[in-house]
């Protein structure tokens, strides 16, 4: 028997605030921006021998149709959204009777300003004034990046100055537009001579981007590729070549110039156009460089004709990009092939949530569909268009992908309400449209489809031994605070959808509501396959805040049963949930963050409510399918479903408490299941497995969460929670062992298989920095032992703040045993507000375990007893590599992390190479940009800690935040080709899929485990 499954990743909520009971959202009410920057733009217009080419398309010279594509998108942006800038080549001598001197390259035409009524009408007045009379001195490339920079860093000209056209101060030559344009305040250069740029930077909080429009290959000289290669030299960028293909133009340092710009203070981000990519050898050289100059700065490439439309199109969704500011987390998930295994079908599900900007309960959730395939060669997320899915400088979904589900036309669901301010701008009245959903969490996927529904299966249980029906009709059912039979039918319907209150204003009181799909923030889907890898059936399982556990027709378009794609074939709600519906209804109740701003007058609050909001796991063989949902904050019980019939669910077991953790008091443990008294709340994903000692399959997870951990320092002692392993007979959920563990068991337990895929080795750890061997072998569960491999929470015997392991370790065989990789960090207190949290010193550890060596533990030890510690490792504590030697003496080591820094995911090994990443949060301080810290990707040598070959050991992760944990595999893409592929290792998205870097220096252990793709917590 084998399961058949995939978890989601957690969205790790990131946070910010302060004292003492301490909770991962607290980041939405953190140190806010000092004002909603606009990002500033520079439109580089190639005005060099292709400007007055005649366009196959339009028949006309190419500047028409661009320039009148720009003047539209100019002129139909939103009102201050943007500041805007036009940069040319420079011309050369007199010129229609205008004056220009000095070097050639490129100049300002227009400087960076505001989009204001007044400018918008202004700039797109210059850009339909410019004709073949604009014509520039060739197209020197190399230099227009060098001039861009020095623009945006407020340096000294190298083309941009003396020349006739240049926005300076009192420039009255040229046309009447560009004279309204020289007039405007802000210029970019205060005199025409002038040696220094003024900044077009108002904000440091503000995002810089350059947009290149491209007519044809670049025209540098060597005298001008030698120019800028020493100009970036001079400001301390690297000029090693970045290797393109084909290399006609490698050695063209636009793109070193690109890569340098992006890591500069200004961190400018470079979008390429091209128009009428031609194919010729020089035109494909281009194009590799154009590429080559997006990619390295996290921009994005585009090929477009230069039909009027279509570069509008294009620059719309630059535009569109550029301007994201939604707050968006997400979980990921694919299925997996039911006849390859560790191979997955081709769909990416992303969970997501959208926190309520006034602090109250009721959040926005949804659940999208992407895949992965190749885009120039390289491997990314696409959308239901095969589109690049990703806006990589945020690091989430781009404004106009559209994922499967949404609708292909638009439509004006969203008119009722005030608009996003980042919606696609690829055609007008998007904002108010489903499609496409973009960055939006409420719009398109399955809360559309969902939304569609006539009726929903929603079920229930009251002694929980079979499902109920979720409805009025059901006397059992009893919701806390509801004044009369009338409220409390109309809190039932409300829960199932019903628009009672008229959230849309078209007074339609039966109709689904707006918000009916609530946020999914912790739960991690699995999706199974019901039909085959050619042939593919699938159903998502899944839990929300709005009470819900879900299972979805996962399948992209074709119907499951009779049910569409993207609809829900039913839904449960826990009883544990009824006490939470009032305070959603109502919706008035604000949630308690630690530094939620005092108003006038005071706001009611409460911790935010939650439901079936922890890890989703499954188990399929030839005969049966079952799915185990667990509850995290929203309680502490764990529910099994047999979900053979996938459209026809009966409840298995329940196992836990009925009773969660009260704000204060002590809990109540009258109402737990038998040997169950000991478990917290339900974080630990059940792992599912077989054992030769056991007839049929079992289930073993972690004791969960005791919220003593929630206070800063915590307030943990003896009787708390959580501290415990448990290990169930999968199809009964009769108890069959419990492990007594030092601390709380939030992770996971990593399993060791057999050649025949029985579990020999259990691995976890837990939050006092402890970790466990459990020792399975051929006995019955209830003769298994639990070894403590290492005791790594503090540095001496004791301390008041220790080092905590929220995530199992991932698991590489390696000669003899195992090696174990896993960070420490608290990610429920990500804020230099918890002192006590931040004190700690922090490690990412790689611990060797040999299980049939009996004196493992105890010899050459380092006088750390029967277990390892800090001694036994070797510390690696600057960016040098261990040699062989200092490593041959040592059991494993330690990677020493910045001050406050913190393991914030699970880690996860590839072809030798280990990925994980940390948060460090930032100092709250009146005109920061963002409170939501720093953030990193490490990955590293498993076997020492050093970098992949060329590269350092971390990069610093787009949009910052804590992010999901990665998976990693062999993905069957929609052309047939099975490809390996790594989704969290990428710097410029945790959500962008990439290739993993086999490290040739590494021999990759002839006897993984597995791909170990389950770990997120």
């Amino acid at each position: 028997m084998r399961s058949v499954l995939m978890r989601g990743l957690l969205a790790a909520a990131l946070a910010s605030a302060s004292v003492v009971h301490a909770e991962d959202i607290d980041l939405f009410v953190g140190n806010p921006p000092s004002a909603n920057e606009a990002p500033n733009i520079l439109i580089v217009l190639d005005n060099g021998a292709n400007w007055t080419a005649t366009s196959d398309v339009t028949g006309g010279p190419v500047y028409e149709s661009e320039m009148a594509a720009l003047a539209s998108v100019i002129g139909s942006i939103p009102v201050d959204r943007f500041r805007v800038g036009v940069m040319m080549y420079s011309e050369t001598g007199n010129k229609g009777g205008l004056s220009n001197s000095g070097d050639s390259g490129a100049y300002v035409r227009a400087a960076i300003r505001p989009l204001n009524a007044a400018n918008k009408t202004a700039y797109a007045n210059l850009v339909s004034s410019l004709n073949a009379e604009d014509k520039g001195n060739g197209t020197k490339l190399a230099l227009a990046m060098e001039e861009s920079y020095l623009y945006f860093a407020a340096k000294a000209p190298y083309a941009g100055n003396n020349k006739a056209k240049t926005d300076y101060t009192g420039n009255l030559a040229g046309t009447a537009q560009s004279a309204a344009v020289y007039a405007l305040t802000g210029n970019a250069l205060a005199s025409k001579a002038a040696t220094k740029y003024n900044s077009p930077i108002a904000s440091g909080c503000a995002k810089n981007f350059v947009i290149y429009i491209s007519n044809g290959p670049a025209q540098d000289n060597n005298s001008d590729r030698t120019q800028a290669t020493n100009a970036l030299a001079a400001q301390g960028g690297a000029t090693t070549a970045i290797p393109i293909s084909p290399s006609g133009m490698q050695d063209n340092p636009a793109d070193e110039w690109a890569r340098f710009m992006k890591k500069s203070p200004e961190q400018i981000t470079t979008y390429t156009v091209e128009i009428d990519r031609g194919d010729q050898t020089q035109d494909k050289a281009m194009t590799a460089l154009m590429q080559s100059v997006a990619r390295v700065s996290s921009g994005k490439y585009f090929s477009v004709s230069s039909d009027g439309s279509d570069i509008a199109e294009a620059l719309n969704s630059i535009f569109s990009e550029i301007q994201s500011v939604n707050s968006v987390f997400a979980s990921v998930s694919l299925p997996v092939s039911v006849n390859t295994q560790g191979t997955y079908l081709n769909q990416v599900f992303v969970g997501m949530f959208r926190p309520d900007q006034n602090a109250l309960p009721s959040w926005y959730g949804n659940l999208k569909q992407y895949k992965l395939g190749l885009v120039n060669g390289d491997l990314k997320l696409l959308d239901a268009d095969s589109d690049s899915a990703i806006n990589a400088s945020t690091g989430f979904i781009a404004e106009c992908a559209r994922s499967f589900w949404t609708p292909t036309e638009a439509d004006n669901y969203w008119a009722f309400r005030a608009q996003n301010a980042d919606a696609c701008l690829a055609a007008a009245g998007l904002e108010s449209s489903n499609s496409p959903d973009g960055n939006i969490v409420e719009k398109g996927a399955q809360a559309y489809v969902l939304r569609s529904d006539a009726a929903r299966n929603v079920y229930t249980c009251s002694s929980c031994t079979s499902l109920a029906n979720f409805n009025t009709s059901n006397s059992n059912i009893v919701l806390p605070g509801a004044a009369d039979d009338a409220e409390r039918n109309a809190m039932i319907n409300w829960l199932r959808g019903q628009d009672l209150k008229d959230e849309d204003g078209d007074a339609n009181l039966t109709e689904m509501r707006p918000s009916v799909h609530g946020d999914v923030v912790h739960s991690r889907p699995v999706a199974i396959n019901y039909g085959s890898a050619s042939s593919p059936d699938v159903v998502v399982f899944y839990g929300g805040n709005d009470g819900a556990l879900r299972a979805v027709n996962g399948n992209r378009s074709g119907t499951f049963s009779s049910f569409a794609a993207g609809a829900e074939l039913w839904s449960f709600i826990p009883p544990e949930f009824y006490g939470n519906v009032k305070r959603l209804y109502d919706n008035t109740i604000g949630i308690s963050y630690p530094n939620r701003p005092v108003v006038e007058p005071p706001v009611e609050t409460m911790p935010k409510p939650y439901g079936m909001d922890g890890p989703v796991t499954a188990y399929k063989d030839a005969d049966d399918a079952w799915i185990f949902a667990t509850m995290r904050r929203g309680g502490r019980a764990v529910y099994a479903f047999d979900v053979t019939d996938a459209d026809s669910p009966s409840l298995l077991w329940k196992q836990g408490c009925s009773s969660n953790f009260p704000t204060s008091g002590s809990v109540d443990d009258s109402d737990c299941s038998s040997g169950f008294s000991g478990i917290g709340q339900t974080w630990s994903t059940p792992k599912v497995f077989s054992a030769a000692g056991h007839t049929g399959p079992l289930l073993i997870m972690g004791g969960g969460y005791d919220t003593c951990e929630d206070a800063d320092p915590n307030s943990c002692d003896s009787d708390s929670k959580g501290n415990k392993v448990y290990v169930l007979d999968a199809e009964s959920g009769a108890l069959r062992k419990t492990f007594t563990t030092e601390r709380s068991v939030v992770a996971e337990v990593t399993l060791v298989p057999n050649a025949a895929g029985q579990g020999i080795y259990g691995y976890t750890a837990d939050l006092g920095g402890n970790v466990y061997r459990i020792n399975m072998g051929s006995d019955a569960p209830s003769a298994w032992t639990m070894t403590k491999v290492a005791s790594l929470g503090c540095g001496s015997s004791s301390c008041t703040a220790n080092r905590k392991f929220m995530f199992a370790p991932d698991i590489v065989a390696d000669g003899e045993g195992y090696a174990l990789l896993l960070g420490s960090g608290d990610r429920e207190k990500p804020l230099n507000s918890y002192t006590s949290a931040s004190s700690v010193t922090n490690y990412f550890f790689m611990l060797k375990d040999r299980p049939n060596d009996s004196t493992w533990l105890s010899t050459n030890n380092g006088s750390c007893g029967d277990s390892l510690c800090l001694n036994s490792l070797q510390p690696i504590t600057s960016s040098a590599t261990p040699s062989s030697a200092d490593l041959a003496g040592k059991k494993g080591w330690y990677l020493g992390l910045s001050s406050t820094e913190q393991v914030v995911t699970s880690a996860i090994t590839v072809f030798g190479i280990t990925t994980f990443s940390t948060h460090q949060p930032s100092v709250p301080e009146a005109g920061t940009c963002a409170s939501l810290g720093d953030t990193r990707v490490y990955n590293i040598n498993y076997a020492d800690a050093s970098p992949r070959e060329g590269e350092p050991r971390f990069a610093d992760l787009a949009g910052d935040g804590l992010p999901p944990s990665p998976v990693a595999g062999m993905v069957t893409l929609d052309d047939g080709t099975t490809v390996p592929f790594v989704i969290g290792a990428n710097p410029d998205s945790p959500l962008e899929g990439s290739p993993p870097v086999e490290q040739l220096s590494v021999t990759q252990p002839t006897s993984r485990v597995f791909w170990n793709v389950e770990q997120a917590q």
